[in-house]
């Protein structure tokens, strides 16, 4: 009898949200490279159908969908497109999220904390709530939520509301994992450090530099070493790996 490839995702499926720049955008790329067919799910139709159709061009099996992920019809409606078009749901990856400032608390209003979460954490639940009953259909899955070395340290340049979801985010991971564990599923999450994403690139070359420098592996990250961590937890092989938390962050915090 062959033994199967541990390695290979070939023919999964796999759901990435935030999967129009980015950390997500490396991930959609680097699966349906491996031979995944990618549902890659974001609110950015242009930069959506770009990668979609340049990956469907490289031979890829690949469509993108329009949705927020902050929104529970837009995810029940995206969910149900993967399982109409493919049947199954193998890998789901949670890239959404973000932030865009730095304000000190007693200047973030209620919308501004409550939309940082919903970002953050509340994109998370929605998609996998959906995604499980088709996992555990095949009684198989691989789950990465991508969480961030704001929600494992206190770290000055991410805001307050995008540290506390991510920080959510660990325990989601962890609660969820054991709930899993029995039906084949595991669930995992990724900690990246600063990435050189189109979000960090607006700091500057100059400012980059100096935070960079600052890292202990003396630079920034690139967005395919967060998709081939993540890539990992996503194989077969990683079945027995499950409620953990991978940081990737150059060294800045180990735990």
């Amino acid at each position: 009898m062959a033994t199967p490839d541990i390695a290979s995702i070939e023919g999964q499926v796999a759901i990435v949200t935030g999967g129009t720049a980015g950390i997500g955008q490396a991930c959609a790329e680097r699966f349906a490279a491996e031979g995944a067919r990618v549902a890659i799910v974001g609110r950015n139709r242009e930069a959506g159908e770009r990668i979609a159709r340049d990956l469907k061009d490289s031979g890829g099996d690949v469509m993108f969908l329009a949705g927020e992920c902050a929104d529970a019809a837009d995810m029940q409606n995206a969910a149900r497109a993967v399982d109409d078009a493919w049947g199954r749901a193998d890998i789901l990856v949670n890239c959404a999220g973000g932030f865009w400032g730095v304000p000190p608390i007693e200047e973030i209003d209620d919308e501004e904390w409550q939309k940082g979460l919903d970002r953050n954490i509340t994109t998370i639940f929605l998609i996998t709530r959906e995604v499980v009953p088709m996992m555990k259909r095949n009684s198989y899955g691989r789950i990465v939520n991508i969480t961030s070395v704001a929600g494992r340290a206190g770290f000055a340049l991410a805001s307050l509301e995008y540290s506390t979801g991510k920080a959510a985010v660990v325990g989601f991971t962890r609660r969820l994992a054991l709930e899993l564990a029995p039906f084949g599923i595991t669930v995992n999450a990724v900690a990246p450090g600063t990435v050189r994403t189109p979000r960090v690139e607006r700091h500057g070359d100059e400012k980059l530099a100096q935070i960079g420098a600052a890292l202990p592996v003396g630079r920034l990250g690139r967005p395919e070493e967060l998709a081939h961590s993540i890539w990992y937890l996503s194989t077969p092989g990683a079945g027995f790996t499950t409620g953990a938390v991978l940081d990737v962050n150059g060294g800045v915090w180990t735990g």
